[in-house]
């Protein structure tokens, strides 16, 4: 029996979904840190354990990473830029809301639902926008935030829990048979809080590297929470969401493509993934009469082509954190060869 431990270091984005770590057949030739072998009459066992994280012994330093260092100044203009998107966007939900507080109180269901999906993509548009963090103003955001956009999951009653509010609680009710009129006062706390928010948000905090991670996981987060149907459960509009986070982030890689520059390889590929995802929404809304489908709504070849191209987006986001380093790695001492000798009988 032969068990072998392998290691290795790089920058990853949150989740590591796509992420690719060097291994043998890419050229490295490491020398094993430490070999432990146990013999018995029943077992023939050897342990090797190897690394590429700094120089023991025979094996190979760390590759040094081929982008330079980004100035965290860099991200300044690109983050000022996605604030005031971001704004907009909350903007454009509060004309929503205003749409589907006269649909509600008109008792108009198809109205109310459709204002309830603009303004639903619109809140999701904000994407890159880290919803949480450590300063009191961070934790009224988050707050908020929750207010807004949380779910049922986890509270004690689920559905019935008086905390479950905002825009998913207006969902349940809209497709589940409730009457219109008795989620207005769930529209307009959920208006009030959208306002909160839109007053706060300019004083928030978004740093270089929550910025340059989100360039990832704002899909990575729509394929687990949408496109599965988990965050939407009553509506199904799962690709209505995608769609937003789509938008997104291409939005914030527009904003990045000046700090990569045009020597790196990976934005060509990124542009070119994401273009491809975007033709197949606007193929999707093509091919239902100018509306997204919903998830129910999307043949069996239309879901493995969305499923199918979102993986390619990601692989090629997922590469994007890597070449937006704010700080150089640090340099991982040799180990003498002498404290890996092992002894064993």
């Amino acid at each position: 029996m032969l068990i072998s431990a392998l290691t290795s270091s790089g920058s990853h984005a949150t989740g590591g979904r796509g992420h690719r770590p060097a291994t043998v057949g890419e050229g490295l030739t490491p020398a094993p840190l430490a070999n432990f072998e146990l013999h018995s009459p029943h077992v023939d066992s050897e342990v090797q354990v190897y690394s590429f994280q700094g120089v023991a012994g025979a094996a190979n330093a760390t590759p040094p990473s081929d982008s330079p260092v980004v100035a965290a100044s860099q991200f300044t203009q690109p983050i000022a830029d996605y604030r005031a998107y971001a704004l907009a966007q909350l903007g454009r939900m509060e004309t929503q809301l205003g749409r589907l507080q006269a649909a509600l109180a008109g008792g108009e269901r198809a109205d109310a639902e459709s204002a309830w999906r603009g303004a639903y993509a619109d809140y999701l548009r904000l994407g890159a926008v880290y919803l949480d963090g450590q300063t009191a103003l961070d934790a009224r955001v988050a707050k908020l935030n929750l207010e807004i956009d949380g779910t049922s999951g986890g509270l004690p009653g689920g559905v019935s829990n008086a905390r479950f509010t905002g825009l998913h609680r207006i969902e349940y009710g809209l497709w589940s048979g409730s009457s219109p009129q008795a989620l207005t006062a769930y529209a307009g706390a959920l208006a009030t809080n959208v306002h909160e928010l839109a007053a706060v948000l300019p004083r928030a905090e978004i740093t270089p590297l929550e910025y340059a991670t989100r360039a990832h996981e704002i899909l990575e987060d729509a394929a687990r929470d949408f496109l599965s149907g988990m965050d939407v459960p009553w509506s199904g509009e799962g690709v209505l969401a995608t769609d937003a986070g789509l938008q997104a982030t291409e939005r914030l890689i527009a904003t990045l493509a000046p700090v990569v520059g045009t020597t790196e390889r990976v934005m060509p590929t990124v542009t070119e993934e994401l273009g491809h995802l975007r033709s197949v929404f606007d193929g999707l809304q093509a091919a239902h009469g100018g509306l997204l489908p919903s998830n129910s709504e999307l043949t069996s070849e239309q879901s493995e082509q969305l499923d199918g191209t979102l993986q390619g987006a990601l692989e090629a986001l997922s590469q994007v954190p890597g070449v937006l380093e704010t700080e150089a790695p640090s340099t991982v001492p040799r180990i003498p060869a002498a404290d890996f000798v092992v002894q064993a009988r």
